[in-house]
């Protein structure tokens, strides 16, 4: 099985130590607060398998998925089979087209932090003020750089986690490297899923280069794409976001 494969098919085993329905509690808080247009149809960024989009649509929104990997987009539309108010595209994030303005985006997990350089992170930003009304809110995290440099030491242990659900388990080995002269993050993550329905254990590895990021400078490259800043947390639980912390969840809105 490839790599984009297995992350597409473990997934939902792989984020099953996330509360989806706490965070789009969360979601909906940050909409009531922040958003200067009525709800209704929500663009969910580096969707993955769905789980918040699925989640969104459950709620009686109008939700579009949008990915760039095809093997998630496949799961994420057998995942929608009977729900009318989703929708899962297989398309490029910074070059978003829609016919059509949402009131609101996420983009969850991380997903900025791909966007290492800054020209390509100004093209996400644009694509995602495109396809936004004017007052609409786009919610994302990402790594803080000092947050992160702060706990150094922990981030460059390595250590392994667990996920379970059902009868399958994940086992999650993990090596980091911080270049804070770079300011990104090397990650070299490996999974090894024991999957008793299907008499297997699947390994597969795969690399990451993620790009941490201050709060001043998303704010600036933020209002260069046409947003302002309304709130920022450490997490989905809406704890404040301080110096300490070594994510930011950052609530946009469009001007």
């Amino acid at each position: 099985m490839l790599k984009d494969e297995s992350y597409a098919t473990y997934y939902d085993l792989l984020y099953s130590h996330r509360n989806i329905p706490a965070e789009v509690d969360f979601i909906e808080k940050v909409l009531r607060e922040c958003s200067l247009v009525p709800v209704k149809k929500v663009l969910d960024v580096g969707c993955g398998t769905g789980i918040h989009t699925l989640e969104l649509a459950k709620r009686g929104y109008t939700a579009v998925g949008v990915d760039v990997s095809p093997a998630m987009i496949e799961a994420a539309r057998r995942k929608a089979v009977g729900l009318p108010n989703v929708e899962f595209v297989l398309a490029d994030a910074i070059n978003l087209k829609f016919d059509r303005e949402f009131d609101a985006a996420i983009a969850f997990y991380g997903v900025v932090s791909y966007f290492r350089d800054d020209d390509s992170l100004l093209k996400f930003f644009n694509s995602v003020r495109r396809a936004l009304k004017r007052g609409a809110v786009f919610i994302f995290d990402t790594w803080s750089l000092v947050g992160v440099q702060a706990k150094r030491v922990y981030y460059e242990t390595p250590f392994s986690s667990f996920r379970k659900a059902g009868s399958m388990l994940a086992i999650k080995e993990e090596n980091w490297r911080i270049d804070f002269l770079e300011e990104v993050a090397y990650a070299e993550i490996q999974w090894s899923v024991i999957d008793l329905p299907r008499n297997e254990i699947n390994v597969f590895k795969h690399d990451l280069t993620l790009r941490l990021f201050t709060l001043r400078e998303l704010t600036h490259f933020l209002y260069e794409s046409g947003f302002e800043l309304c709130k920022t947390y450490e997490d989905y639980a809406g704890r404040p976001f301080t110096e300490n912390s070594s994510e930011i969840v950052v609530v946009a809105r469009a001007i």
